[in-house]
């Protein structure tokens, strides 16, 4: 996982995670899940809104990105983005990935 999250803050810039503070840090929220990128385009279809779902590549690694989405009416909507780093997705609230890809 270690090399991935090193390939993923060199494509952007170290600006969501980077490498080198304190051994490794997310610079945004960031939340791991087992669920597939194909598994959270499925859920995606039962968020309360959400915007078109953008697909896309950083450095090798698949993402799907949402400009605006609301997952349960009352929260707030937000952009989201996931990104599957190999063994693990990470869900990226408040990001939209398609800015760096």
């Amino acid at each position: 996982m270690t090399e991935n999250l090193k390939k993923f803050a060199a494509a952007t810039n170290s600006e969501l995670f980077d490498a080198d503070y304190k051994g490794g840090e997310w610079m945004c929220e960031a939340v791991e899940t087992q669920e597939t990128l194909e598994q959270l385009e499925e859920s995606s279809n039962g968020w309360n809104e959400r915007t078109a779902m953008k697909s896309g590549e950083i450095a090798g690694f698949p993402f799907r990105a949402w400009k605006s989405a609301q997952a349960v009416k009352g929260q707030p909507r937000q952009s989201m983005s996931v990104v599957d780093l190999g063994d693990v997705r990470i869900v990226l609230p408040g990001t939209d990935l398609t800015y760096f890809a």
